[in-house]
């Protein structure tokens, strides 16, 4: 006797589950990647504020030679670290119609330390200067860099641009350039 031939018109309920579980594991996946882009977004764009204001003070410096020349912009004293507090004005000329190359690279100095303040995550500013260049670095607080459990940046984490100004905060990520006017 010959046995009927069935077929099947469907999916069975273990095949519907393993491709629901398939789906699954592929949109964690996914959401997985969408976070971590969203986190490197973040560190790309304070990057690029930084490289801006680093390049709007390099103009600064540059246009005001006789200054710099002088060494008005050796700052090493008047650094903005973590714990300091920008200026709230900027400084004032001696004269209103005449400024001296000094007091523009105070002013240039005050307005850079407030715009970096305002723009970075508790961004910092360091400034050196000798006969040939100045050396600018900005600093700026990344919490992706930070153990949430310890409040604490991993051991060895240390930005090499952040530890060359002294600034020994794990924490911090810092943009450093160059200025030879």
């Amino acid at each position: 006797m010959k046995t009927p031939a069935f077929r099947q018109g469907g999916s069975s309920l273990i095949e519907v589950l393993i491709a629901l579980g398939l789906v699954a594991v592929t949109m964690l996946g996914l959401l997985a990647l969408q976070l971590r882009t969203l986190g490197l977004q973040k560190d790309s764009l304070d990057r690029r504020a930084a490289a801006v204001l680093v390049g709007g003070f390099a103009d600064r410096v540059s246009v005001n030679f006789t200054a710099f020349r002088a060494g008005n912009y050796d700052t090493t004293g008047s650094d903005l670290g973590p714990t300091d507090t920008p200026p709230t004005a900027t400084t004032a000329c001696g004269t209103a119609t005449n400024c001296t190359p000094a007091e523009v690279a105070a002013r240039d100095w005050a307005l850079f330390q407030i715009e970096v303040r305002n723009r970075l995550p508790q961004g910092v500013a360091y400034l050196r200067s000798d006969a040939t260049n100045t050396q600018i670095t900005v600093g700026w607080l990344d919490p992706a860099r930070t153990d949430a459990q310890t409040g604490s940046a991993a051991a060895g984490a240390n930005d090499a641009d952040c530890t060359a100004v002294g600034l020994t905060n794990d924490s911090y990520r810092c943009y450093t350039a160059r200025v030879s006017p």
